[in-house]
């Protein structure tokens, strides 16, 4: 018996195309299994909703009548978890309108003092009460 060695060849591999990706695609029309997925799934619905003044309980029952089924606890977490996703991060503040004015210099910028906060406290202290001062009481009194 003599051993006859095979060649095996590793398969050609094809490059996946988009629509190879049928299981992918389908996912959005899919429900998801957790119940924040629920509610990131139903959010355009909700957020508009939201936005059209109903009120966020009467969304919460709207939701459970269409079978996301939560506590109303639980439904306003995950509101509120989504909508802080929705917001930007990092916005940009608007620069304040150039002066137009020849008179108007640019303020200068206020010097390094960082005692300055201690010492306007202290000034307060002294307007708003009563301090004895032991040195300032005249001889010529008795």
């Amino acid at each position: 018996m003599q051993a006859t060695s095979k060649k095996i060849t590793p398969k050609a591999r094809r490059r996946k195309t988009r629509s190879d990706l049928v299981h992918l695609r389908s996912l959005p029309s899919i429900e998801p299994a957790t119940k924040i997925g629920q509610v990131a799934w139903a959010w355009p619905e909700i957020e508009a909703a939201l936005t059209a003044g109903m009120k966020l309980k009467e969304v919460w029952e709207a939701a459970s009548r269409d079978g996301i089924e939560m506590s109303y606890a639980q439904f306003r977490l995950c509101v509120s978890r989504l909508r802080r996703r929705r917001k930007p991060f990092l916005s940009v503040p608007e620069q304040p309108p150039q002066q137009t004015s020849v008179e108007s210099a640019p303020p200068t910028p206020p010097s390094s003092d960082p005692f300055r906060n201690l010492r306007e406290q202290r000034e307060k202290a002294k307007l708003s009460r009563f301090e004895y001062d032991p040195s300032a009481i005249s001889e010529n009194l008795f």
